[in-house]
Formats: structure tokens, C-alpha cells, sequence
């Protein structure tokens, strides 16, 4: 467990080096920043003063009782990163940013392009004073683009890129991909380009300035086979709901205590899924001689052997598909996935000690390095607890100085 009172000297990341401002809100900028947080970066997070960043003000929170440093997305994303306020609406807080800007390697923002309109707040003017500057800017519609003004989320990015049209039932409107997923694909394709823009940079030996469009980072999710379909068979493609178009059946079905996913595309496959059936007369149907057709009967074909699939619990089905053979994984309710054997023997999770919050647990990095590890080096900050730290030692202010910025509402 992580005291809330320790900081980890001992930064042993493959970023332990590397500087970092991340300057945005909510959830895509939040990730990237995180992304190289865990690598040893030290990520300064600069908020909004009163409010801090909206992640602040989402949910879950303990008891269900809103705190500004108790919101679980907060807690995730924010771990490992300093926190310091500054208001960049006012012209004393863009002119800070570009000061603080001068003395970093990398600046990673989300901010909405009528906001870095605003000349203080572009590349150009942030690398003034830093012509090494490197900076990752992550849009939903991109800089060279007739939308690139238009404001956007994850729905919008979602729809627009396509990727709607495949989630959900048929019968229904599309849906999105749950849990915010293209903010979070957008910041780790953010936290991508920054890390290509760096190493081209000592290439180059000049400062570069990247930028990620989520509206293209989700409509890559069509190349398997969204835009193949079209291209080579003129196929639009459709909603399944939770069926896979294509072979019969690959579908997520109803058991006993929950959902199974059943894929058998191989006729092999198909067969000892009969026969754990005992070969039932309805296996002769010839609307399934060419599975890569039936799924156009599918309705009336899962007649017939989901009832089977009810009668049984995950577990049962589990040992039976394993020992024969056939491809499934049980649907898995997040407080199974919180006690997985699995993420336990990965040492997935993390516990953390926080001084308002106590204790928390966080999942941990989805890959494991020999040398270099990912690490919890502190809890995730209380807003603006690094100002003193920022203001005074990095930007070299004077407690007058201060005083008068914390009337003027800059910090």
C-alpha cells in the first residue's frame, strides 16, 4: 500500500526524465497524461481554480456523496500526477502557462481548437521560449478539417466515425461504445503521438508538434473488415445486437446465471457442439448446411438450442467447452472481474492510501516491464496541492507575487 503522506524517490520509469504539462479536461488528456505518468514522467495537471477538472465532478463516489476528491474516475486518472491551478482564461494565467512551458519537454492538451485559437495558447506561442518543446494535441475532428471548430465528445466521435453503426440491436437507434471508450482510445493514441513526437525530436534535434483526431482513431476500427465489406462487396454492413453477422452462430446467449459468448466457426467445432447436444434432430435443418448463410435465420435457428444453454451455469458450460474444444468466455460482472485469479497473479491491482479518501483500490498497467516497471509513486493530488511547489520553486514567484494572483482568481 501507498501512504498518502509518501512520494517515491526512486522513479524508475522509462519517463522518470521527462517533463510534462497536460493542460485540458475530462477524460482523453487525463489518460495520456496517466499513460506517462505511471512511466515516471512527472506530469504537472493544471485545473481550474475552485472547480478543478471536471473529472472531479463525476462519479462514483463513496456513499454516493459528491466530494471533489473522491470522484472515482479522479482517483484513476489522476494518480501519480501533481496538481496545480491555474485559470487560462485570464491573460496572467496563459502568461504563466508560457513560462512554465518554457522549462518543460512535453505539453499535452485536449483544449477545444477555439481555444488554442486564442494566440497564447497555440504551439507556436507556447515554444517561444522553448524551441525543443514537443506538444500532443488530442481533437475529436482535427486541425485540417472543415469540423475541426465543431465541439465534439466520445458519442460524437462514436458517430461520426462509423463505429455506431455496429453496436446494438438492429431494431433500435445505435449506440455508443460504453464507459466514455473513445475518450480513452483518444488518449491513448495521444499519449502515442507524444511519445513519437519526442523520440523524432532528438532526431531532428527541433521541437514537433503532434496532434490525434478521435473521429480517425475510431473509424480505424472499421479496417478489419467495415470498410473491406464495402469496398470489395458493396456491404454496408448492420446492428447485430448480440449476434456477429457472418457464420452461424458467434453470438453472446443467456445461461443459467448470466451471458456466454459461443463462436464456432470452424465445422469441427460446430459438430461437438452437436453432439454435447446429443445430435438433436433440429441439427439437420437445412437452413444450417452453410453456416456462413444462416445467420439470416437466426431468430428461429437460437430456438433451438438456447434453451439448452439456459439449463446450464457459466461454470458448467465452462468445463464443457473447454474439455471439447469449442471457443467461448463467459460475460464476465465487474465485481468477477475485481476478485479475477487472473488480474490477482498479474498483480493488476493497486491499493493506494489517500489522505481525504483513504483507501482505494486502482487497476494497474495492462503490460509489465522487467527493467523499468509501471508504479504507484503517489496518490492522486488534492486539487492545487502542488502549487507552492509550481509557483514559488519552478516559476521562481515571490509570496507578493502570490497573494496577488490568488485575488485576481489566476490560481
Amino acid at each position: 500500500m501507498i501512504p498518502a503522506q509518501e512520494i517515491l524517490m526512486d522513479i524508475n520509469g522509462p519517463l522518470k526524465n521527462l517533463r510534462v504539462l497536460e493542460i485540458g479536461d475530462f477524460i482523453s488528456v487525463a489518460y495520456a497524461g496517466k499513460l506517462l505518468a505511471d512511466l515516471g514522467a512527472e506530469v504537472i495537471k493544471l485545473e481550474k481554480p475552485g472547480t478543478g477538472d471536471s473529472l472531479r465532478s463525476h462519479g462514483p463516489f463513496p456513499k454516493d456523496i459528491p466530494h471533489i476528491e473522491k470522484s472515482g474516475l479522479h482517483l484513476f486518472l489522476n494518480t501519480n500526477k501533481k496538481s496545480v491551478t491555474l485559470d487560462l482564461a485570464t491573460k496572467g494565467g496563459r502568461d504563466l502557462l508560457i513560462s512554465a512551458a518554457a522549462d518543460v519537454d512535453l505539453v499535452i492538451s485536449n483544449l477545444a481548437l477555439d481555444d488554442t485559437t486564442n494566440d497564447p495558447l497555440t504551439y507556436e506561442s507556447l515554444s517561444k521560449e522553448n524551441d525543443m518543446l514537443v506538444m500532443s494535441s488530442i481533437t475529436i475532428f482535427g486541425y485540417d478539417t472543415p469540423y475541426r471548430d465543431w465541439a465534439g465528445t466520445a458519442l460524437t466521435a462514436t458517430a461520426a466515425s462509423g463505429a455506431s453503426m455496429k453496436i446494438g440491436n438492429p431494431d433500435k437507434v445505435p449506440l455508443w461504445l460504453p464507459y466514455c471508450a473513445a475518450d480513452f482510445q483518444g488518449g491513448i493514441h495521444g499519449a502515442i503521438a507524444a511519445l513519437l513526437a519526442l523520440r523524432k525530436k532528438r532526431q531532428l534535434k527541433q521541437g514537433l508538434h503532434a496532434w490525434i483526431s478521435v473521429v480517425e482513431v475510431m473509424a480505424s476500427y472499421l479496417g478489419g473488415s467495415g470498410v473491406p465489406g464495402f469496398v470489395f462487396q458493396g456491404v454496408l454492413g448492420s446492428r447485430d445486437g448480440t449476434h456477429r453477422s457472418g457464420f452461424y452462430p458467434w453470438q453472446v446467449t443467456p445461461a443459467a446465471d448470466g451471458f456466454v459468448e459461443v463462436i464456432t466457426m470452424v465445422d469441427e467445432q460446430w459438430k461437438r457442439f452437436i453432439n454435447l447436444m446429443d445430435n438433436p434432430d433440429w441439427a439437420n435443418d437445412p437452413r444450417l448446411s452453410d453456416r456462413w448463410l444462416s445467420f439470416q435465420w437466426h431468430k428461429e435457428l437460437d430456438a433451438f438450442w438456447h434453451p439448452w444453454m439456459k439449463g446450464k451455469t457459466r461454470s458448467e458450460l465452462f468445463k464443457l467447452f473447454s474439455e471439447n474444444r469449442i471457443p467461448f468466455q463467459p460475460v464476465n460482472k465487474v465485481d468477477e472481474i475485481v476478485e479475477s485469479e487472473h488480474l490477482a497473479l498479474r498483480e493488476f491491482w493497486h491499493e493506494i492510501e489517500h489522505p481525504v479518501v483513504g483507501n482505494y483500490k486502482i487497476p494497474g498497467a495492462p503490460y509489465l516491464f522487467s527493467q523499468t516497471p509501471w508504479a504507484v509513486y503517489r496518490p492522486a493530488p488534492q486539487l492545487g496541492e502542488h502549487n507552492d511547489e509550481f509557483f514559488e520553486t519552478r516559476l521562481g514567484l515571490n509570496a507578493s507575487q502570490r497573494t496577488e494572483l490568488i485575488k485576481q482568481g489566476i490560481t
